[in-house]
């Protein structure tokens, strides 16, 4: 079972984790974005967006998301050190940058659903690259949606991983990296020792199960299902949480000052 993260033996081991050498990453929606109705419109609010700003100033700070990278950047506002998007097959420029073999494959698998799902009145696809979302929060009849949803996967070839997610289903192609895969290699690329992770989301869950010692997970949200040690109650607890995290880091900065 997970523990409340503001409770005095959680702030104990985060205080552990908060040194210049931690990499902290996060999850966009639901983590640092509050979950709008309509996806689009989702923005980092400026006052997380200012102390992350602060963050990145005295640690490693990476960004993990479900997004293509381009619309995750433009919600943030601002550049973290590394913004990986796609569930973590979409790097930033470079040699590990695009998978055009999973950006082919997506395009076709977008041409089946649109076949599959256009006339479902409040389903959305949302083609992002290399991985698709299929959004039902505007649905009358959710259930039914997603039921209709799961056959449409199911008739997917190459048969591709599927995440789900609130109100949203996500097909990745299955040699694809995850979240986990993610944050290990952005540990290593940033030569990082240890890492603090804030998701809460089905596709945050592959980071919590790493179990890693020198992974500590927090799940933005209470679920007795997470595999994280410990949770946030809301999301708008992410605030307080980044603002204890940056004074921390100052006053250790400070204190290497004198």
């Amino acid at each position: 079972m997970p523990s409340y993260l503001f409770q005095s033996p959680g702030l104990a081991t985060l205080a552990l984790y908060a040194t210049p050498d931690t990499l902290f990453a996060f999850d966009l929606d639901g983590t640092l974005a509050p979950i709008v109705e309509e996806y689009g419109a989702a923005r980092v609010p400026n006052p997380v967006r200012t102390t992350l700003q602060r963050l990145v100033g005295l640690a490693k700070v990476v960004v993990i998301t479900g997004r293509s990278r381009k619309d995750a950047q433009a919600m943030l506002g601002f550049e973290p050190h590394l913004i990986i998007g796609n569930h973590g097959a979409e790097w930033p420029p470079g040699k590990d940058s695009r998978n055009w073999q999973f950006v082919d494959c997506c395009l076709k698998w977008r041409n089946q659903l649109h076949d599959a799902l256009f006339y479902e009145r409040g389903i959305e696809i949302e083609f992002k690259g290399e991985s698709i979302s299929l959004h039902f929060r505007k649905t009358d009849d959710p259930d039914r949606a997603l039921a209709l949803i799961q056959a449409a996967i199911d008739q997917l070839e190459p048969s591709p991983r599927k995440i789900g997610g609130k109100y949203v289903v996500n097909v990745v192609p299955g040699e694809a990296w995850g979240k986990g895969d993610a944050l290990a290699a952005a540990m290593e690329r940033l030569g990082s020792s240890r890492a603090v992770y804030f998701g809460d989301d089905e596709t945050d869950e592959e980071v919590f199960r790493l179990k890693r010692d020198d992974v500590f997970g927090v799940h933005v949200g209470k679920d007795d299902r997470t595999a994280a040690s410990y949770y946030l109650n809301q999301q708008s607890e992410m605030l307080g949480l980044l603002n204890s995290l940056v004074g921390m880091l100052e006053s250790q900065s400070e204190e290497a000052n004198c």
